[in-house]
């Protein structure tokens, strides 16, 4: 993905040297605003779950109302885009490379999420799913886009205590937790292949053009299973599709300034967001396992915000 010339280093030494190069990625300042970035990014996506939870009992059919959420991301993107004079235009090497991202990778990644949800209950799903930023974490230190760091392994062994808090233990068939995982080794795929994609882009026009690529893979397989969409549910398509734009804008730029690894730490804000929201909208029972967890998740993230990368 990286492209090579003649004499150019090649695709791992370039990898290797994108902290390094990128004084950004060790400002303390840039660090705290990358920070807040995933965590607005990571409450937009926290909302997901309940708004289609919503939507669902007006008839929506999950990929279908997939499909929708991200035309009306792409939509919205696109407004913005131009409300703030940017040109649409992207090369077109680049614009394909996020397409298929948002194609191949973030809509794959959407689709296992909601097929273990129809197998397995909401908790047991969630629990294995947020766990991919330990996968992230992972493959970006395999892969030589992050350093390995002490303080911020210890964000990520408090952290997921504080999921584990949350979310009851996996129980049942294999079929709803073996899907869950393999959403969220996707997911962190995604993650680790979005930030050598949107190195040196404009993050607003890559949110833009994943977007388009989940829509017009979605819409495809919408098309293939003859999924619709009931007109009583465009309504939570549209805040999909709002919350999915903020989220995306927020992601990208956020992993611009601190890399994936510490972006998706962020993310586990996420399911925080999903509990608090459930209890409002949907009546579900706060319990004192929420109540600790959110406060070890809270404790995560400032180690994040001060994690340093490890001298070389």
């Amino acid at each position: 993905m990286i492209g090579r010339g003649s004499g150019a280093p090649n695709a791992s030494e370039s990898i290797g040297r994108i902290e390094a190069n990128d004084p950004g990625l060790t400002d303390p300042h840039n660090i705290l605003k990358g920070i807040a970035l995933a965590a607005l990014s990571s409450v937009a996506f926290g909302t997901l779950a309940v708004i289609a939870k919503l939507t669902y009992r007006v008839g929506a059919q999950p990929v279908a109302l997939l499909a929708a959420r991200f035309a009306f991301a792409a939509v919205l993107l696109s407004l913005a885009h131009l409300t703030m004079g940017r040109s649409l235009k992207i090369a077109p090497k680049r614009a394909i490379r996020l397409m298929l991202l948002g194609g191949l990778g973030y809509a794959s990644e959407a689709a296992l999420f909601f097929l273990a949800l129809d197998r397995s209950p909401a908790s047991v799903v969630s629990l294995i799913f947020y766990s991919y930023p330990l996968w992230t974490g992972l493959m970006a230190f395999a892969t030589r886009l992050e350093p390995f760091r002490w303080r911020l392994l210890a964000a990520f062994v408090i952290g997921f205590s504080g999921i584990a808090m949350i979310f009851s233990l996996p129980a049942g068939g294999l079929a709803g937790p073996l899907l869950a995982l393999a959403a969220a080794v996707a997911v962190a795929v995604f993650y680790v292949v979005a930030q050598v994609v949107i190195r040196d882009a404009d993050t607003n026009a890559a949110a833009l053009w994943t977007a388009t690529g989940a829509m017009l893979a979605l819409t495809l397989s919408c098309l293939i299973l003859g999924q619709g969409l009931p007109a009583a549910a465009l309504p939570g398509a549209a805040g999909l599709g709002v919350a999915t734009a903020v989220a995306f804008t927020a992601m990208y730029a956020a992993i611009a300034r601190i890399g994936s690894s510490r972006a998706t730490i962020a993310a586990l804000l996420e399911p925080i967001t999903t509990v608090l929201l459930a209890a409002l909208f949907l009546a579900e029972a706060l319990t004192w396992r929420v109540a600790l967890g959110t406060a070890l998740v809270a404790v995560a993230l400032p180690l994040v915000a001060t994690s340093q990368p490890a001298t070389r």
